[in-house]
């Protein structure tokens, strides 16, 4: 028997963040960065994804075809029409999000649920456009195309080795589509399929201490595991804090939607290895198990990481109202609000962006992403 869901209002009442620095303030800033994005990037043609802070371009892709950071443009305009009710910027975000109506009939690509769910599911959020959810649905069941029943997982990564079906951990934040797909269709496999794929990844991601392997590889004949490794991390063994902090905010997302103890459970175990895993001042190095000695001199940070784990760890305050998930929440907050991971804080950076020092792996690193800027953008909501 499935809990009906219901929509969830998220009322925290935080006190302003950065010695007095309030929600207005952010928005203020978020609103100067954004106009000169909107200068530089032609909105509903080109969507930016990678930046190089002494750059003033941002690294764009088209808005369909495989882009899976594609979502994440049109999110944060939502966002900005939301903060500041200017139509300005509801009719650039409406222009971002129709370009990429297409990618509701993607069946190749399992960062569906990111692209869908940034655009369409913040237009829904905040527009109740009731074309929107139709929109939804039919993207949901397209990326439930990706579904393997013996496996119990959507597909990851299409694999160049026969007979092997890959699934990364990342994946867990595309079930969101298939949750908002079940919510406005009432098709229960969508919510089956959901919630099959968080338990094969909280049996077979998930170490005992709640930390990750990043990608599981299984026999796509008969679903057994074939090899756990990384693609991204510093080693098979160590912990990608960006994929930690997918979890994170995945398995609070899952457990919206499930009201299931044992998913609660997993998502505290996983934010608390986070958390505790964490720098000094709440960002997290790009990976938690890079060796801190003489040949590891310079250890990038990651403040997409730190933004995608501060939204999952206010949602799951406000489920626990566990002091140590609010602390870390503003702790992170007050980090990234500083100059040293803003945009704008060091005179010679020309990026329009919001944070810098953003990694993906060992190679790209102190960078813009367009992820770390929608999960900072999201997050300003929880603030006063």
């Amino acid at each position: 028997m499935k809990l009906k869901f219901t929509n969830i209002c998220l009322i925290i009442l935080l006190v302003p963040i950065v010695n007095g620095i309030t929600r207005k303030e952010l928005v203020d800033y978020a609103v100067r960065q954004y106009n000169r994005v909107t200068q530089t990037v032609k909105t509903g043609v080109q969507y930016p994804s990678i930046g190089n802070p002494w750059s003033a371009q941002w690294e764009v892709t088209p808005p369909v075809d495989n882009q899976w950071t594609a979502g994440f443009y049109p999110g944060i305009l939502w966002h900005l029409y939301n903060y500041t009710k200017d139509d300005h910027w509801k009719q650039l975000a409406t222009k971002a999000t129709d370009a990429m109506y297409n990618d509701q009939y993607n069946t190749w690509q399992h960062d569906i649920g990111f692209m869908i769910m940034c655009s369409y599911g913040n237009a829904y959020e905040f527009t109740k456009n009731p074309d929107y959810p139709k929109i939804i649905v039919n993207a949901a069941n397209h990326l439930a195309k990706r579904f393997n029943p013996k496996i119990g997982c959507t597909r990851s990564w299409d694999s160049g080795h026969d007979g092997q079906f890959l699934v990364i951990v990342d994946n867990v934040m595309n079930l969101e589509l298939l949750f908002e797909g079940w919510k406005h269709s009432g098709n229960e496999t969508l919510y089956d399929m959901a919630v099959s794929h968080i338990n094969v990844t909280l049996k077979e991601h998930l170490r005992s201490d709640y930390s990750h392997y990043h990608v599981v590889s299984f026999n796509e004949s008969n679903g057994r595991v074939i090899r756990k490794f990384t693609a991204m991390g510093y080693a098979d063994w160590s912990c990608w804090s960006q994929g930690q902090a997918w979890l994170v905010a995945g398995l609070t997302i899952a457990y919206r939607y499930t009201k299931a103890d044992y998913i609660l459970k997993a998502a505290q175990g996983v934010s608390n290895y986070f958390i505790d895993h964490l720098a000094d001042d709440g960002i997290a190095h790009w990976d938690f198990s890079v060796p801190h000695d003489p040949q590891h001199r310079y250890i990038p940070r990651d403040t997409a990481a730190a933004s995608i784990a501060a939204n999952g760890l206010i949602e799951l305050y406000s489920y626990t109202k566990n002091e140590k998930y609010l602390n870390a929440f503003n702790k992170i907050m007050n980090s990234l609000n500083t100059s040293k991971y803003k945009a704008d804080g060091n005179r010679d950076y020309k990026i329009p962006a919001l944070l810098v020092n953003g990694s993906t792996d060992a190679h790209l690193h102190d960078s813009a992403l367009i992820f770390g800027d929608y999960y900072y953008v999201k997050a300003f909501r929880y603030v006063l």
